[in-house]
C-alpha cells in the first residue's frame, strides 16, 4: 500500500524482464523522508493533512520513531492554525508524545509553551515552563510575551524577575505588555530600570515606551525620549515618529508633532492620521480639515480613523454641512462602512447643530444596537438644547446599556436644572444614591522631573500630601492678601 505523500514508482512491464531478475526492494523511509512529508502540509497551512502524514508516521511499523525536528514541525503548523478544532488536542498529544521521547527537549517545550500561550492556556503554559530544568532566554521571551498577551501582568513580571540576565527583548516584552495592559506608569517605571541597567533600547522599545509617555501625558519623558531617538538617528524610522507626533499631540503640543510631521521622509496613512486626529483633538479643526484634503491630494487612501479625525474635527468646529458631505464621501466614494465612532461623530455633529430629529433617525437607522457613547453623544444635544422629553427616552436606552455609568445620570440632572426642573434633578440624583452610583471624581496629573504625579479632589494619599497642602495653604494666604 502507497504511502501518502511519497512519489509513485512505476515498474517497467513484466514482458521486459528477465525469467531469473527479482523485483528491486525499496530502502525503508528514514525519519528525514518521513519529516519532509510531515512539513510539505505543514508549510502550506494543512494542518489535518500534516495530523494525517504523522499518524501514518506514527502507526506504520517500518517506520523509525519521529526525533524532536518530526515534533517542531506539526507543532509549527498547530500555533499557525491555533483556531482550528483540530489544534488543541493534537497539542496536547504531541505535549504527551514529547514527554515520552524527548522529556527535557528546550526547544520542544518552549514551543509547546509558545501555543498555549497563543490558544488562552496560560496555565497549561505556566505548569509546562515551572516543570522545565532549563530555560533559554528565548524560553523567558515567550512566557513574558505570551502572558502579557494573555492579561497576565503580574505573572508576566515573575518571570522577567526571575531571568538571570534579562536582554533587549526582555524588556521591551515587559515595556510593551504593561502599556497594552494599561499600566502605563509601570512601563515608565520598566524603561528608567531598563535604562538604569544599560540595556540600550531599540526602536520597538522606543515606540512602547512613547505609547506610555502619551497615556499619561509625561511630556517631559517623552521630549527626553525624543532626544534619544535623535542621538541613536531613529528619527526617520516612521514607526518611531509615528509615535512621536501622537505623544505630543495627546500632551497639547501639536506644532512639535507638526515638526516631527515636516520632517518625515516617508509618510504613512498612519502619519496622516496622527496629525489629523491631533489636530482635531486640539482644536485646530481647520489644520485638520487642511490636512485630510492635502493627504488625499499626495495618493493616501483614508480609512477609517482619517475619517473619524475629520468628522470630529468638523463636529466641534460647527461644520455641520461640511462634516455631513465627508460623512457621505466616505460610504460613496471610498467604501468604507461606518462603524460606531462615525455613528457617534455624526451624532454628535447633528446634536450640536440643534438637528436633533435628524440625529434620532440616524440612530434608529443604525445597523448595530447603538453604545452609550452614540447614546451619550445624543443626551449632550439634548442638554445644549434643551430638548428634556428626547432626554429621558434616551436615558431609558442609557440605563439599559450602562446602568453604572455616572456621567449619564449627571448629565440628565443638569438638563433639568438647565430648564429649571429641580423635582426631575432631584429624582435622578436619588436614583443614583439608591443605585449605588457614585460620581466619579475628576483626577488631574503633573509631571516633575519625568515623573507622574497623580490627585483627586480631597485625596491625601500621596506621600507629599503634607508639603502639596502647605503649599496650597500659603498660596490660599497670600490669595486673601491680594485681595485685601
Amino acid at each position: 500500500m502507497a504511502v501518502a505523500g511519497t512519489p509513485s514508482l512505476s515498474l517497467p512491464p513484466p514482458a521486459q524482464r528477465s525469467a531469473t531478475s527479482k523485483p528491486r526492494r525499496l530502502p525503508p523511509r528514514d525519519v528525514v523522508s518521513w519529516t519532509s512529508a510531515i512539513a510539505r502540509p505543514a508549510r502550506e497551512g494543512d494542518l489535518q493533512g500534516a495530523a494525517a502524514a504523522l499518524s501514518a508516521m506514527l502507526s506504520s511499523p517500518a517506520a523509525p520513531p519521529p526525533n524532536d525536528v518530526t515534533l517542531l514541525t506539526v507543532l509549527s503548523a498547530c500555533a499557525g492554525d491555533s483556531s482550528s478544532a483540530l489544534a488543541r488536542p493534537l497539542a496536547l498529544s504531541l505535549h504527551a508524545l514529547a514527554v515520552k521521547l524527548f522529556p527535557c527537549n528546550l526547544l520542544l517545550c518552549t514551543c509547546l509553551a509558545r501555543f498555549y500561550l497563543a490558544s488562552r492556556l496560560p496555565h497549561l503554559a505556566i505548569k509546562l515552563f515551572d516543570s522545565m530544568p532549563d530555560r533559554s532566554v528565548v524560553t523567558y521571551n515567550t512566557m513574558i510575551t505570551g502572558l502579557m498577551r494573555n492579561g497576565l501582568v503580574a505573572a508576566a513580571r515573575e518571570v522577567f524577575d526571575e531571568m538571570p540576565a534579562p536582554d533587549k527583548v526582555s524588556w521591551t516584552a515587559l515595556i510593551d505588555g504593561c502599556v497594552k495592559n494599561g499600566r502605563h506608569d509601570e512601563a515608565i517605571d520598566c524603561f528608567h530600570s531598563m535604562l538604569r541597567d544599560g540595556v540600550e533600547p531599540d526602536y520597538v522599545t522606543l515606540v512602547a515606551a512613547i505609547s506610555a509617555c502619551a497615556e499619561v501625558g509625561a511630556l517631559g519623558l517623552g521630549m527626553w525620549v525624543h532626544r534619544f531617538v535623535v542621538d541613536k538617528r531613529l528619527e526617520h524610522n516612521v514607526r518611531v515618529a509615528n509615535s512621536l507626533i501622537d505623544m505630543y499631540a495627546r500632551c497639547g503640543q501639536v506644532d512639535f508633532a507638526r515638526q516631527v510631521f515636516g520632517r518625515i521622509r516617508k509618510r504613512t496613512v498612519v502619519s496622516w492620521n496622527s496629525m489629523i486626529v491631533g489636530f482635531a483633538a486640539n482644536g485646530q479643526y481647520a489644520d485638520a480639515v487642511e490636512h485630510f484634503e492635502a493627504m488625499r491630494r499626495e495618493g493616501f487612501k483614508p480609512d477609517t480613523v482619517t475619517f473619524t479625525g475629520v468628522l470630529t474635527a468638523c463636529s466641534h468646529a460647527g461644520l455641520t454641512d461640511e462634516g455631513l458631505r465627508y460623512y457621505d464621501a466616505m460610504r460613496t466614494e471610498h467604501g468604507i462602512a461606518a462603524r460606531m465612532e462615525h455613528y457617534g461623530c455624526v451624532v454628535d455633529l447633528l446634536g450640536r447643530a440643534g438637528r436633533l430629529g435628524e440625529a434620532m433617525r440616524v440612530v434608529e437607522s443604525m445597523p448595530m444596537r447603538p453604545n452609550e457613547v452614540v447614546l451619550g453623544a445624543l443626551l449632550a444635544g439634548c442638554r445644549m438644547h434643551g430638548d428634556v422629553d428626547l432626554a429621558e427616552q434616551l436615558m431609558q436606552h442609557l440605563l439599559e446599556q450602562d446602568p453604572g455609568g455616572d456621567s449619564n445620570y449627571v448629565l440628565l440632572s443638569n438638563i433639568y436644572a438647565a430648564v429649571g426642573k429641580w423635582g426631575g434633578a432631584g429624582k435622578v440624583r436619588s436614583l443614583m444614591k439608591s443605585r449605588g452610583v457614585k460620581k466619579r471624581p475628576g483626577q488631574s496629573t503633573v509631571e516633575i522631573d519625568g515623573e507622574v504625579h497623580e490627585f483627586v479632589c480631597g485625596d491625601r494619599s500621596h506621600p507629599q500630601a503634607r508639603e502639596v497642602f502647605e503649599v496650597l495653604g500659603l498660596l490660599t494666604h497670600e490669595m486673601a492678601g491680594c485681595e485685601l
